[in-house]
């Protein structure tokens, strides 16, 4: 099989991770189909397994899921959006002999302030890390071709994804003069293009198995949010609260921050620190906003 004809379907085509991933797995010689919630509901097993019998993909990418705040408040759809559904998929990856890629999660582990590697026990504080972690053993036991990523806070694709991280701060910033941010809960800001990268770098050595995938380094939110006020060059003051500031039904760990032992024995590199990312993307939006881009709001608000 050439390059040119190796097909990728990713489920939930329209996220910020699949909006990046498109663009660096056409590049590499893919046929992409990104397929939507509308287009593809992974929750029905029938209508999965109808669309790989179709488009007979070499890689199927499950990103969907479920917002951490909706499976506390309704468990029973996480689990089936995490668990039960990306198991049937896998199960319809090992029968076509596709090779199935499931995003996962960095919120498995505990309160301790440390990065925590792919060799570390997880600590399961919420019904959204115990469905992501049980569709991880599900995935790998079903499929033999499995490849598991857990992304850290991730930020990209365009100003239109609502999980924008980035660019919802920088519109929020433009609008208030002081912003509130938590400094007592960590994690490692991730850029999707960066993932994407390194997930294809994955797929061509078939280094199957568990890895964390984030850009280097670690952040509080509180910190997060002042390199991208920093990066778009604003005066907004950011002042550090504690988490109780932002009262939620989740229990989720005060660590988030992840290192990967297994790229590093897989004799991949690193992904660039996470300052380094948020500048790269900030200058990004700039650009598509002085060329009248989606992010034209850049240039009429900056």
């Amino acid at each position: 099989m050439t390059r040119a004809t190796r097909k990728m379907l990713i489920t939930g085509g329209r996220g910020m991770l699949a909006t990046d991933l498109v663009e660096v797995a056409a590049r590499q010689g893919y046929e992409v189909t990104g397929l939507s919630h509308e287009q593809l509901d992974i929750t029905d097993a029938d209508a999965v397994q109808e669309a790989l019998a179709s488009l007979k993909p070499d890689v199927v990418v499950n990103t969907p899921g479920l917002a951490v705040d909706a499976c506390e408040e309704s468990p029973e759809r996480g689990y089936q959006a995490h668990t039960w559904a990306p198991a049937q998929m896998a199960s319809a990856c090992q029968r076509l002999g596709a090779t199935m890629v499931y995003l996962s999660t960095c919120g498995l582990f505990g309160d301790e302030l440390r990065a925590y590697s792919e060799y570390d026990d997880v600590v399961l504080k919420t019904h959204y890390a115990r469905s992501k972690y049980l569709g991880e053993e599900a995935v790998r036991q079903a499929c033999d071709r499995a490849l598991v990523i857990r992304p850290g806070w991730l930020f990209g694709g365009s100003p239109a994804h609502r999980r924008n991280f980035v660019y919802q701060r920088y519109v929020e910033a433009k609008e208030k003069p002081v912003l509130y941010s938590a400094g007592d809960k960590f994690g490692s800001p991730t850029s999707t293009a960066d993932l994407a990268e390194r997930l294809i770098e994955l797929l061509e050595a078939q280094r199957y198995g568990v890895y964390h995938v984030v850009n280097e380094g670690g952040a509080s939110r509180y910190d997060y949010v002042k390199c991208i006020v920093e990066a778009f060059g604003l005066s907004t003051v950011v002042e550090k609260v504690d988490s109780s500031h932002f009262p939620r039904p989740s229990p989720v760990p005060d660590s988030e921050m992840l290192t990967s032992l297994n790229l590093r024995f897989a004799g991949l590199a690193a992904l660039e620190p996470w300052q380094e990312a948020i500048h790269r993307y900030a200058a990004k939006l700039k650009r598509l906003g002085a060329a009248g881009g989606p992010a034209s709001v850049l240039s009429r608000s900056a």
